[in-house]
């Protein structure tokens, strides 16, 4: 099975440097601009199934992207969302620094693993994590999606789910930063190969005005 992996195109919040966890924030123009060179890109390509992060610029994306197909139209899943950060929320790094100056000095240090007051944390978003694997795996065993899947979501979601699939240490170093409306390819029959067959690739945003 192939798993298509999709960020959401570029937000304001995105521009602006903000974090954006759960609250919701439409796409920019530029966002847009993106997911329609995506969706362009993406126009030919069957899928066995197209799902999506519930929240707005993950939508938007999708409908995009959806725009250009006949089918399968999004699924729209609250296990897609992005990790909600707590306290920082909605904040750009100089707002963390002036609200929370020793948070900020953590956050500096290690900005993966660092634990912040009222967020998801690790140990909940793997496990969430853990249950999208899980049911792309049942998806493979039924033997059913033999085109790839698609799949939209966010940038923190989406780097946990490439360290769990390719059995990387999430306690380590997270090396998969996604830019917006990138895409990436897994490969994996979920017994013996895991693959990544392309990652966080942007050539369909050639044309477009990136930031």
């Amino acid at each position: 099975m192939e798993i298509w992996l999709v960020r959401h195109g570029t937000t304001s919040a995105n521009l602006e440097g903000r974090i954006q966890g759960t609250l919701e924030f439409p796409l920019s123009p530029l966002g847009r601009e993106e997911a329609s060179s995506l969706a362009y890109r993406l126009k030919d390509q069957a899928f066995s199934a197209f799902l999506s992060s519930n929240l707005l610029r993950t939508r938007e994306t999708s409908r995009i992207i959806a725009s250009l197909r006949k089918s399968p139209t999004p699924i729209y899943l609250p296990l897609l969302q992005e990790y909600f950060w707590g306290i920082i929320e909605g904040l750009t790094r100089k707002e963390i620094g002036e609200k929370y100056p020793r948070l900020m000095r953590e956050l500096q240090q290690d900005f993966h693993h660092t634990v912040i007051p009222g967020a998801e944390g690790l140990d909940r978003l793997f496990k969430r994590v853990k249950i999208f694997y899980d049911l792309m795996s049942r998806f493979e065993e039924t033997g059913k999606f033999r085109k790839p899947l698609l799949v939209v979501s966010h940038g923190r979601f989406l780097q946990a789910f490439l360290l769990y699939f390719l059995k990387y240490d999430p306690a380590e170093f997270w090396p998969f930063p996604l830019h917006p409306s990138s895409l990436t390819i897994l490969e994996s029959d979920f017994s013996k190969k895991w693959r990544l067959k392309l990652f966080n690739d942007t050539c369909h945003l050639k044309n477009s005005r990136q930031p």
